[in-house]
This record gives C-alpha cells, sequence and structure tokens, in this order.
C-alpha cells in the first residue's frame, strides 16, 4: 500500500530535526574552540537538543458521544491494517479517553486505568507512573478477531448506586439512557484511561492520537483539557454532518478547544457521517453544494475559516480503504482532510521548535553577534588609534596616555554604578521568585484546604475559595511589580553604558510575566464560576473541595511552576552580555594605556602591535560571519527531500587551528 501524506511529512520533518541537530552538533564545539561558549549559549543548545529528539505529534480527536470519532481514527491512521482496529458496534462507544501510541520499549498491550482511581488525590501524570493500579493486556495484532475481542475494552461499563458515581464525581455521566429508575443504579465507564500500545509505522515516527468521549469525559479530567488539548499539533471536533453544530457541540468548543476566544493553530472541524446527504437521485452538484453550505454554516457558528471545516465520511473511507476501493475512497473526503492535516501538525510541531527552542539559541547566537562586533569596533578604534600614535610626537603620545587614563578612571565610577545596579536587580529577583516559589505556595494551599474540611456551611467553604484566590491573586501582583522594576533597571544600565562608554545598542532579553497573568485571570474567572455555581450549593461539600484542587487549584500550581522556571533562567542570564561588554571594555582600555606606554619607548612595537590588530579583525570577522550562517540555517524552515543534504557545513574557518584564541 502507498505511503500516507502524513507518513510522508512525518519522514520530512524527521530529516529536517536531522539538519537541525547536525548544525548544533558543528556550532557547540566550534563556539568552545572560539573561547564564545558561555552559560546562555549552553541552556540554549541543551533545550534545543532536548527539543530535537523529542519524536512526539500529537493528535486530539474529540467531540460528542456518537459523532463517530473513533471510525475516524480507524480510517484516517489504520486504514493500511486491512480491518477495522478499534470497536466501533452500533449501542457501543469508546467510553474512556484513549492514548494510542507507540511504546518501543514495551511489548503491545492495552494499559487500563480504573476509574475508582477517580477518588484518589493523585493526577494523571504520576498515575501513569504507578503500573500497579492499571489493568494491562497483552494485545495479540497478529489475530484481528482476538484483537477486536481485547479492545471491547475500551467500551466497557459497569453499574453502580448513584451515590458511588457522586462519591467518583461522575454525577454529570448521569443520564436517562444509563438511570435504573427501580433500584437507583446508574451506569458508568469502568476504565479511566487507556493507553493502546501497538506498532504502527506512524506511531513510530511519533505520532500520538487521544481519543476523548464527550464533554463530560473531557470536562471531569482537567489535565486532558487544559494541557494535553492545548499541547496538541491538532485538535480535530467531529461534528455530525446532518445536524452541524449542536448545543453540546459548542459547549466542547468553547470550553476545551477555544476558551479564550483566540482560535490556536491546528484545529479542525470534521463534519461526520456525510454520506447521510448522499442521495443517487439527486444531481451530485446539488449534492456539493449542501456540503458546502453546511460546512459554511459551522465555519460562520465557529468563526473559522471554511478552509478549516471538512465534510467525510469516515466509514466509507474505512471500507473503501479495506478493500481497495479508490473511487469510494476520493468520496468520503478523506484525503483532503488527510493532506491538511498532514501539513499542519508538522508545520506546528516545527514551528514550536524554531520559536520555543532554536529560538533561544538564535537569541544566545545574536547576543554574541553583538559582542563580536563591539570587539571588531574596538579593534579597529585600536588599530586606527596605534596609527596615529605611531606619527605622534613623545608630548602628544604623553598626552593621550593621561586623557586615556581619565576615561579609565569614569569608566571605574560606571563599574561601581552598575554594580549596585546589578545588587538591586539580584534583591528583585529574590523577592520575585519567592512570590512564585511553590513550596510557599503549597504551605498556604494546604491551609486553604484544611479551612474548606472545616467549613460547616456552603458560604464558609465559598468564602475560604475566594480568600485562598486572593492570596494567589495578590502573589502574582507581587511577580508583576518586581518584574517592572526589574525591566526599567535593566534598561537603565544598558542605556548608561550605551551613552556614556559607545557601548554597542544590545538588546537584553526580558522576562513578561503578561502571559501568566491572563492566564490566570482567565482561571480566577473559571473559579468565581465554580465558587459560584448552584452545582456548588447542592453538591457534597467533600466532593466539591477535591474537585476545586482538581481543577482550579493544580492549574495555578502548574501556571506559577512554569513561570518560576522562566524567571529563573531569565535572573541568570539576563546581565549576561553586559557583563561581558564590561570585562572586555575595561581590558581594551588598560590594552590601550599599555600600548601608550610602550609607544613613548618604541616604534616598532607600535607596528608588531597594529599587524596583530589587524590579524584579531581578521578573526572576529571571521567568527561574525559563522554565526550569521548558524542563525540564518537554524531559521531554515524548508524541509528536505529525500535527497537533500542532513549535514550543511555552516561554520567557516572551524577546522583552522589558527582562529582559536
Amino acid at each position: 500500500m502507498a505511503i500516507s501524506p502524513l507518513e510522508k511529512q512525518l519522514a520530512g520533518f524527521a530529516r529536517w530535526k536531522q539538519r537541525q541537530r547536525k548544525i548544533l552538533d558543528q556550532l557547540e564545539p566550534w563556539l568552545q574552540q572560539q573561547n564564545l561558549y558561555s552559560s546562555e549559549i549552553h541552556h540554549a543548545i541543551g533545550r534545543a537538543r532536548a527539543a530535537l529528539r523529542n519524536d512526539d505529534i500529537t493528535v486530539a480527536i474529540t467531540g460528542e458521544f456518537s459523532r463517530g470519532k473513533t471510525e475516524l481514527i480507524n480510517a484516517l491512521f489504520f486504514g493500511n491494517l486491512g480491518y477495522r482496529l478499534l470497536p466501533t458496534d452500533a449501542g457501543r462507544t469508546t467510553m474512556c479517553p484513549t492514548e494510542i501510541l507507540q511504546d518501543p520499549e514495551a511489548e503491545p498491550c492495552l494499559r487500563l486505568l480504573p476509574i475508582e482511581t477517580r477518588g484518589h488525590d493523585i493526577s494523571l501524570f504520576h498515575l501513569r507512573q504507578k503500573p500497579e493500579l492499571w489493568t494491562t493486556i497483552p494485545l495479540q495484532l497478529d489475530d484481528p478477531d482476538v484483537l477486536e475481542e481485547q479492545l471491547k475494552a475500551l467500551t466497557a461499563t459497569k453499574r453502580v448506586p448513584r451515590a458511588q458515581a457522586a462519591e467518583l464525581g461522575l454525577f454529570e455521566e448521569i443520564d436517562s439512557q444509563f438511570a435504573d429508575n427501580t433500584d437507583d443504579t446508574v451506569v458508568i465507564p469502568r476504565w479511566r484511561l487507556a493507553q493502546l500500545n501497538i506498532r504502527h509505522p506512524l506511531l513510530a515516527k511519533g505520532l500520538r492520537v487521544i481519543d476523548t468521549p464527550g464533554l463530560n469525559a473531557v470536562g471531569n479530567e482537567p489535565e486532558l483539557t487544559y494541557e494535553i488539548l492545548p499541547n496538541a499539533q491538532a485538535i480535530l471536533l467531529v461534528l455530525s454532518a446532518d445536524t452541524g453544530v449542536t448545543r453540546s457541540d459548542l459547549d466542547i468548543w468553547q470550553q476545551c478547544i477555544n476558551p479564550a476566544g483566540q482560535l490556536r493553530q491546528g484545529v479542525m472541524v470534521v463534519l461526520n457521517k456525510v454520506d447521510v446527504l448522499w442521495d443517487d437521485l439527486r444531481p451530485q452538484e446539488h449534492i456539493e453544494e449542501r456540503v458546502l453550505q453546511q460546512r459554511s454554516d459551522v465555519a460562520n457558528m465557529l468563526d473559522i475559516r471554511i478552509e478549516q471545516t471538512f465534510a467525510v465520511s469516515a466509514q466509507k473511507a474505512l471500507l473503501a480503504r479495506i478493500r481497495e476501493n479508490h473511487h469510494l475512497e476520493r468520496r468520503s473526503g478523506i484525503h483532503r482532510l488527510e493532506d491538511y492535516l498532514s501539513t499542519c501538525v508538522v508545520e506546528n510541531r516545527r514551528d514550536l521548535i524554531m520559536n520555543d527552542f532554536t529560538g533561544e539559541v538564535q537569541h544566545a547566537i545574536e547576543s554574541l553577534e553583538n559582542i563580536i562586533e563591539s570587539r571588531h569596533k574596538r579593534t579597529q578604534k585600536q588599530i586606527h588609534s596605534l596609527h596615529e600614535v605611531a606619527n605622534r610626537s613623545d608630548s602628544s603620545v604623553a598626552h593621550l596616555l593621561r586623557e586615556t587614563q581619565r576615561d579609565k578612571k569614569r569608566y571605574q565610577a560606571s563599574v561601581e554604578a552598575y554594580r549596585e545596579s546589578r545588587r538591586e536587580f539580584q534583591e528583585h529577583g529574590r523577592i520575585l521568585l519567592e512570590a512564585l516559589d511553590l513550596h510557599s505556595l503549597d504551605k498556604v494551599i494546604e491551609e486553604a484546604r484544611l479551612e474548606m474540611s472545616k467549613a460547616w456551611t456552603t458560604p464558609g467553604l465559598k468564602e475560604a475559595m475566594r480568600i485562598l484566590f486572593d492570596d494567589i491573586n495578590a502573589r502574582m501582583e507581587t511577580v508583576g511589580q518586581h518584574t517592572a522594576a526589574m525591566r526599567r533597571l535593566i534598561r537603565g544600565i544598558y542605556r548608561r553604558f550605551q551613552t556614556d562608554h559607545d557601548f554597542p545598542p544590545l538588546q537584553p532579553a526580558m522576562f513578561s510575566i503578561v502571559r501568566y497573568q491572563v492566564e490566570l485571570g482567565m482561571l480566577h474567572q473559571e473559579a468565581e464560576v465554580f465558587r459560584k455555581s448552584p452545582r456548588t450549593t447542592m453538591t457534597e461539600q467533600h466532593f466539591v473541595v477535591k474537585r476545586y484542587f482538581r481543577t482550579i487549584v493544580d492549574r495555578a500550581r502548574h501556571i506559577f511552576r512554569e513561570a518560576h522556571r522562566e524567571a529563573r533562567e531569565w535572573l541568570e542570564h539576563a546581565l549576561d552580555p553586559l557583563t561581558v561588554e564590561v570585562k572586555e571594555y575595561r581590558g581594551a582600555i588598560s590594552q590601550q594605556i599599555r600600548d601608550l606606554k610602550h609607544a613613548s619607548q618604541s616604534r616598532k612595537t607600535i607596528q608588531q602591535r597594529i599587524l596583530l590588530m589587524e590579524r584579531e579583525a581578521r578573526r572576529l570577522q571571521i567568527q561574525l560571519s559563522s554565526l550569521q550562517n548558524v542563525r540564518q540555517a537554524l531559521n531554515n524552515p524548508i524541509i528536505p527531500n529525500e535527497q537533500g543534504k542532513v549535514r550543511p557545513k555552516v561554520i567557516e574557518g572551524s577546522n583552522d587551528s589558527r582562529l582559536a584564541r
């Protein structure tokens, strides 16, 4: 069977990552050889390498029950197997979120996390690390019939008392189709999460597929809603072609996919089961117009481009691929979705690496370029000064020496002011990190948990929730104030040296707290809705507390953890470029004084010094050219074809030991 578009794109993406790694492999030893290696560039290269080693490409499929999500997964990713991989029998649907992946270190298996773990105060992330809590079923991939029976576990349910369902936080799962009025029991999913580990070419290249069964299942697992879905390279919202966007579809869109009203990249809306609109008694043009109108209506309602909507029949697509019916496959609409998805997931992942990881390397390289340009400028200035000194009288040289010594004293005063400003900067940073410190925040959270558990009334419980978030907001306000002060301080420090001592216009990296403030603000709004909700009033108190901490407080901790990490890294490197300039300027002015002293003794010494400085200028020019080549190569988004080079030569003179210091 022909290689799918997604497999081709993933193979090309692997070549692009290999090329980026090769560039970094050339860059690091060359920087060390040239004495340009810094802690900033070390951390940036390390993070970029880790991102380039990570092969994960996540595609999340979401939508309400019975929209055909599972069949779409079968057709889109596993149609080449020759049989239906995931169960889709009438009346049976996937009941728990399912991750489909390939773990090369484990045998093919289905891992199932019991629904009872919802009663544990442990995140899904940590539950993944506890194999003793999972049920593992070894899979027989070579026998489709046996495999089909094994995978029916994904649709398993169990009947429990209504009170137990509520205890597990599944009261929203209770539906008239499940409830039994005679014995007050309800049907709930048997499993909380499933991991399907199988061998497949797409999965081997890093593809991971997330199948989410309905709004309640997503909403009951905050890690799915607020971590896995936002970090997916593509999200497919599956609707039914004959109904368009229903109320529950819109809830999923607003709560899980587009909560901030700012549509992210990689979102696609699939109008599945389009074959219900097929009618052999109507002209094909009429059917196509009706489908296009349905896509347009959906695009307008969700405020997306019509190019992001796709009319598909997943069932017909899978049937066509199993029977190799190319006409039916084309008519199913699967090709257009497949092509768009293939390009989208790779471009999104590549852009993420370029913006967030190799972008850090590029910024560090730009800082080095500024430093080298400054060195080159000072070197040319020194050459010019030495030529002038060589033609001056001894008295003129003595006068110039006295002026230079006065310049050094003025510069020393600036250095003392810089040290004082640096101490002030570090003090602001200490307070900032204390406000973001998770250990300190956890103490406040634990105190709030105790207060909530002791609250006798619902108003008391809600008041404790309000006080906790007031404290969290106050901490972020402190962070914002000190961040603003530090930004002003660092700009002032840089500006003084640029104005008084002709330093190059360095662009210091800046830490912005705005993104975290926006995330926390949105979370605060959600916390207020939760706090004031009638459901909160009507629900048993200890579960309200558990749900509040699982859905709200845990996400606040995540925001603080990420902000602390970014702030700490910024504090470590924010002043590095200026520190280098300060040291080099001091060395340059000291060397100038030595040159002037030698000039008064021997003009021959001056000529030798000019030759050395001219050689240094050439070396600096080669360094600068090499760094510019690296930066341009890292910024190249073009994916090489199968015959393309993956080991570009971007470092000039890297093997020339004469260029090393």
